[in-house]
């Protein structure tokens, strides 16, 4: 239960208060005016102040500014017969934790107090935390305890010390760049320019001026997979040739470190992306988990959000309650940890307190929609239907078979399907699929 100051120069209000604490088993004390607050504050600290804003004397914003500097760790709730959104606007900047509207609700109040109390919780919680320190390789802002990242972390000290071309795979959000960026810092070329291209905009025209005869310690290929097949080979041509690993007569060229969302074996095999580039990037190659193959690196990366955000928007958030740790660590993250980073951010602006809750994140984290398990069930009943059709087929109808027939069905409806959200736009259709630009014009339907 809590200990709670109630400053009301109200009497009635006072005695109900009074009756409401008690029958809920909560310890507390009565004032009626700023001073009795600051003093009764400063005998023995309560876990929350619920704090009238019209009061003889100082008014309770007058009185809150005062408790937010002098006593920070304790939460105050405002609460006013006379409401308006400027006076809501002022208690929460002011540092109120929440405000309340007279006549009370009773329901409302035990929330509210329920609510400060989790965050209390919460904010020791991630204090303690604190103090012992967070694991966080040095000099590198890559964070994550899972055995998948301390298996990326070892990779890169591998590849800080052997100067070779490497490839970065992982999903949209997962931090591609951020590895590749690693790497470079913690390198010999460390001294010299990091740069990142995009390859899904380059056209062939392009070469000399992006990726021709770059005066950069390390050139990132974002999307390689997206270079067109005469870029491709110009890169592979480039990395083959001794110049690139530096020579008496010439400075080395850049390091080439790439990074694709999927693995393109299947585009080798396919002829879609150039076996010799391929070749020269993957004499290492690094895996980046999704995020919500390491959910328990999720309350890492959040304090780390919160603690970064709070440096750049002039905040104090503490941490997230209970129910926010619930729902960033059960959604699936379809965008990774750039998701997390944006969902983080918009609460670090929008919260009232010193801790996030669920009503800070703007609306429930869930799903948007798709479930693997409806899209098999559609999936099977479309490939059961078309399958009793060839069953009652006569011997010799079939021109095809019905496996590619009914791949070819699915990737038809699948691109068309992608093409039609993107209003037509290839390179962002390509990038949702997971394919390159090459893979995606050759399912595309005809005419498009």
């Amino acid at each position: 239960m809590a200990d709670i100051l109630v400053v009301d120069d109200d009497k009635s209000m006072a005695t109900a208060f009074q009756h409401f604490l008690d029958y809920e088993g909560h310890g507390f004390r009565i004032g009626s005016d700023a001073e009795d607050a600051i003093r009764l504050l400063t005998e023995r600290m309560p876990d929350i102040v619920i704090m009238d804003i019209r009061m003889p004397g100082r008014d309770g914003l007058q009185a809150l500014q005062e408790i937010r500097d002098r006593f920070p760790d304790v939460y105050v709730v405002m609460m006013t017969a006379y409401g308006t959104s400027q006076t809501s606007i002022d208690a929460i900047r002011a540092g109120a934790f929440d405000y309340l509207t007279k006549p009370l609700d009773l329901d409302q109040l035990r929330s509210v107090i329920a609510k400060a109390l989790a965050a209390r919780s919460v904010r020791d919680r991630t204090t303690a935390i604190a103090a012992e320190g967070a694991h966080v390789l040095p000099s590198v802002r890559l964070i994550g305890e899972t055995a998948a990242m301390h298996e990326v972390y070892k990779l890169i000290g591998r590849l800080a010390t052997n100067d070779v071309p490497a490839m970065v795979i992982g999903e949209r959000g997962t931090g591609k760049e951020l590895v590749a960026r690693t790497i470079h810092d913690n390198s010999a070329r460390r001294e010299q320019p990091f740069e990142t291209v995009d390859c899904a905009t380059l056209a062939d025209a392009d070469y000399e001026a992006k990726l021709g005869g770059r005066q950069v310690g390390t050139l990132h290929l974002a999307d390689v997979s997206g270079l067109t097949p005469l870029l491709q080979a110009r890169v592979a041509r480039a990395l083959n040739e001794p110049q690139a690993q530096g020579g008496a007569s010439r400075p080395a060229a850049p390091r080439i470190l790439a990074s694709v969302a999927r693995n393109p074996v299947d585009d080798v095999r396919a002829g879609t992306f150039n076996r010799e580039l391929f070749d020269a990037l993957t004499v290492i190659t690094i895996q980046l988990p999704p995020l919500r193959e390491r959910r328990d690196d999720i309350p890492l990366l959040t304090r780390h959000l919160i603690q970064r955000f709070n440096d750049e928007l002039n905040r104090t958030i503490k941490g997230v309650d209970d129910d926010v740790s619930n729902r960033l660590r059960d959604y699936s993250w379809p965008g990774n940890v750039a998701e997390l980073e944006r969902v983080v951010k918009r609460a670090c602006i929008v919260a009232s307190s010193d801790v996030i809750t669920g009503d800070d994140l703007g609306g429930p984290l869930v799903d948007n929609g798709f479930d693997r398990r409806d899209v098999e069930s559609g999936l099977v009943q479309s490939v059961r239907t078309a399958l009793h059709e060839r069953m009652v087929q006569k011997p010799g109808d079939a021109a095809t078979s019905p496996f590619h027939d009914i791949v070819d069905l699915v990737e038809l409806a699948l691109v068309k399907e992608t093409l039609a959200i993107t209003h037509g736009n290839q390179v962002k259709a390509a990038e949702i699929l997971g394919v390159n630009r090459a893979t995606l014009r050759k399912k595309m339907p005809s005419g498009d």
